[in-house]
């Protein structure tokens, strides 16, 4: 049989942007009572209390990347309870502070700390449940737990099921009084990466943006550190969903503040930015403008640079940062879409590429003079999702360049300029 590859036509679609520094801030509040949903495009998105809730809900995708369960660490601790649901009505707490601590992971937004033990009974094992493949990739809890809130009550908990996008979940306090019972469908709350709820007051609250509107969120919760070895609150930064993130460790702030390289590869750890750019020592706090983020926004459309220079303290929770669009750049096809940004363009040394691809696929990247003649030549093995490439340009004479790119279904080009 004959393979017949449709050829694509594509709009390239550069944008060099002007380098412009912007000074912002984020508060938190006094205790940093609040959340900041920022966008790097457009500032403040929502900025809202952060004491109205004590787990979350996954509103995005089906079956298994769709069941993450949230806790709110800044209020509401977590225990696995050692036995299973048929002991829901004997639900007993005698040497609860042995059991399992359970907090949210830090690298995705798909597992929350109800699925701190996701597979540990196989594939299906979601944590809270287990996934039925024959019936509809229906998920059914099996799990208990134990969670103390805010005005130090106790409740057991129990997460039903999840069933067609469709949340069941039961609460009581210990003594099985007090129970109820909630289900939270997605078709209801589009563009959310959580829905939640309040257990002190029985509540389902939609109070996060639309999550295709901000790219970092600033917010307290409870993380083990060591040193000093315990429990203890703290604020961080976490991207959303869609946000791919990197860093580099510069010698001074000056150079943090024109970097244009990051020394980690892109990925998108929710807390890749975390709490690191800040330290607590001796009563005072101490910001490390040193540390260079690079960031990929929610619609990957936009490279940044963010570079923290302040922070308030428990006083304000205010963060001061600057940030500075490095490039912006999409390539739009018909069948299939790539984004691409290049940068620093002009270059020196290197030249950095991020490539946004739908697909596992083999592509041909080349650099050839404005003669024709090919200066670099290269296969790149791209993977679903945003590909990192540096090239080495120190042997390259000032000039223009077209840097190609092309597979089985198009070719495009853009300008490289060497300083």
């Amino acid at each position: 049989m004959k393979r017949i590859i449709t050829i694509v036509s594509l709009t390239l679609l550069s944008l060099s942007a002007k380098s412009q520094v912007v000074e912002d801030t984020a508060s938190m509040g006094a205790s940093y009572t609040n959340q900041v949903y920022y966008s790097l495009n457009n500032g403040e998105v929502a900025n809202i209390v952060n004491t109205d809730w004590d787990f979350g809900f996954s509103m995005s995708g089906q079956g298994a990347a769709g069941s993450s369960i949230i806790i709110n660490e800044a209020k509401t601790s977590l225990w696995a309870y050692p036995g299973d649901t048929a002991n829901w009505s004997t639900f007993d707490t005698t040497g609860y502070a042995n059991w399992e601590r359970l907090l949210n992971t830090d690298t995705s937004w798909t597992n929350g700390a109800f699925n701190v033990h996701r597979g540990a009974a196989g594939t299906f094992d979601m944590g809270w449940g287990i996934l039925n493949p024959s019936n509809n990739f229906w998920t059914f809890g099996d799990s208990l737990y134990l969670a103390k809130l805010s005005d130090n009550t106790y409740r057991k908990i129990w997460i039903l099921s999840l069933k067609t996008g469709v949340w069941e979940f039961k609460y009581a306090n210990i003594d099985g009084s007090n129970e109820q019972t909630f289900t939270i469908d997605k078709a209801t709350y589009p563009n959310r990466n959580f829905v939640y709820h309040d257990m002190i007051s029985n509540t389902t609250t939609d109070r996060e943006p639309d999550n295709t509107t901000w790219d970092i969120m600033f917010g307290k919760h409870h993380d083990f550190i060591n040193p000093p070895g315990m429990y203890i609150n703290v604020t961080s930064v976490f991207n959303n969903r869609n946000v791919w993130s990197a860093k580099a460790h510069l010698a001074d702030s000056s150079s943090a503040a024109a970097a244009t390289q990051a020394q980690t590869t892109l990925n998108q750890n929710v807390i890749n930015i975390g709490r690191e750019w800040k330290n607590f020592s001796g009563g005072v706090w101490s910001v490390y403008d040193t540390i260079a983020y690079f960031v990929y926004d929610n619609d990957s459309t936009k490279f940044y640079r963010l570079v923290f220079t302040d922070f308030g303290g428990s006083a304000t929770g205010t963060a001061f940062f600057n940030t500075e669009l490095l490039h912006t750049v999409g390539i739009e096809g018909v069948e299939k879409t790539m984004k691409l940004s290049m940068y620093p363009n002009p270059a020196t040394a290197q030249v950095t590429l991020l490539l946004d691809y739908p697909s596992n696929e083999l592509m041909q990247l080349e650099i050839v003079n404005l003669s024709g003649q090919k200066v670099y030549g290269e296969q790149l093995n791209l993977h679903s999702g945003v590909n990192q490439k540096t090239i080495n340009t120190s042997n390259l004479s000032s000039g223009v360049y077209l840097l190609n790119l092309v597979n089985s279904e198009f070719k495009t080009t853009q300008k490289l300029v060497i300083k």
